[in-house]
């Protein structure tokens, strides 16, 4: 009896984005609508979140990042979106 072959899997099949996948850590408000003594208010700090997603585009203003995307023919529809303001980003690395 012969033996049989099996399927190749592939692995990554990922298509090619012309966009680069990067990490950027931001500083964000925070707020609360709840009352608070002075001393909770004086605990209030800055959120410090990260985002890790395809840069979109960076410019004076703004940088945008989506975190998901569906490609086919027709091209590429972007999800997860995310605009930070330019002066609240501390630092963007290439992944």
């Amino acid at each position: 009896m012969p033996k049989r072959r099996r399927k190749q899997v592939v692995v990554n099949t990922a298509p090619k984005l012309p966009y680069p996948k990067v990490r950027v850590e931001w500083i964000d408000i925070l707020s609360d609508s709840g009352w608070a003594t002075d001393k909770e208010f004086d605990k209030m700090k800055l959120s410090y979140p990260v985002n890790e997603g395809w840069l979109y585009s960076k410019d004076k203003k703004s940088v945008k990042l989506f975190a998901s995307y569906d490609k086919d023919d027709d091209g590429i529809t972007f999800g997860d979106r995310t605009m930070i303001p330019r002066h609240w980003v501390k630092k963007i690395q290439k992944l």
